[in-house]
């Protein structure tokens, strides 16, 4: 009796050592293991959601990136305007001081009436219509340029900026999208040969043989050549005189 109640008792420990092993540490371990990895897998960002932020962050991205070209186009206008300005305004400049210059030049050499012509011309007058038919030339308006260069040279033929009008109605007539060059060549012709003293005499030459050399005048645009580097050896328009011989005759 004693003996089977000590083996009982015996029975009895081990199964109670075996269900503590089975819910000792070696199972809070494995517990605590399966929330670890249950936990990560409830925590883990999917692919989709990361691939989604991507996207977006290159969006936003693109978007700043847009925005920074319009702002530099728009600066570049600016100052695509800002140039245009400043040549209209410094060719303005050049035109009123090419004009002061020779109003000066000529009033140190007013030119003189043929003999037996009356000096009917009126200073005021002259000037007043010369300078209009210049101002319509520096705002632009050619065509009212043109029929002011002509209207003077018809009024005042005795006119003190005759060269100077010359001048000027040749480069409208040659400079328009549908040039005269006849025209244009009658008014450089009539600078070279009336006013052979004039600031503009020396250009006027290489701008009358420069046309005639596009247009297949050859000859007379070498008999002009040779005329300009003769007459005016110093002048800017010799050398360039010389350089264009060179090609006429190679």
């Amino acid at each position: 009796m004693t003996a089977r109640l000590l083996a009982g008792a015996m029975l009895s420990s081990l199964v109670f050592c075996a269900h503590a092993q089975s819910t000792g540490p070696l199972a809070v371990e494995e517990r605590s293991l399966a929330q670890a990895q249950s936990q990560m897998r409830n925590t883990s960002t999917p692919s989709a959601a990361v691939n989604e932020d991507g996207l977006m962050v290159l969006m936003q991205q693109q978007q700043q990136f847009e925005e920074q070209i319009q702002q530099l186009q728009g600066q570049l206008e600016e100052l695509r305007h800002e140039l245009s300005t400043l040549k209209e305004a410094e060719r303005e400049r050049y035109l009123d001081l090419d004009t002061r210059i020779n109003t000066l030049a000529e009033r140190g050499q007013t030119e003189q009436p043929e003999d037996g012509a009356e000096e009917d011309n009126d200073p005021e007058a002259d000037r007043a219509a010369y300078n209009a038919a210049k101002d319509k030339l520096v705002s632009g308006d050619f065509k009212g340029a043109i029929a002011g260069f002509e209207a003077y040279l018809g009024e005042f033929p005795q006119g003190m900026s005759r060269a100077n009008a010359h001048f000027w109605a040749g480069k409208l007539y040659s400079d328009q999208k549908e040039p005269d060059l006849k025209k244009a060549e009658g008014h450089f012709q009539a600078v070279a040969d009336d006013y052979p003293d004039h600031s503009k005499a020396p250009k006027s030459l290489y701008i009358l043989a420069v046309m005639q050399a596009k247009a297949g005048e050859v000859s007379p645009a070498k008999v002009n050549l040779h005329k300009l580097i003769k007459q005016y050896p110093d002048s800017s328009e010799a050398g360039q005189a010389k350089s264009l011989l060179d090609q006429l005759n190679a």
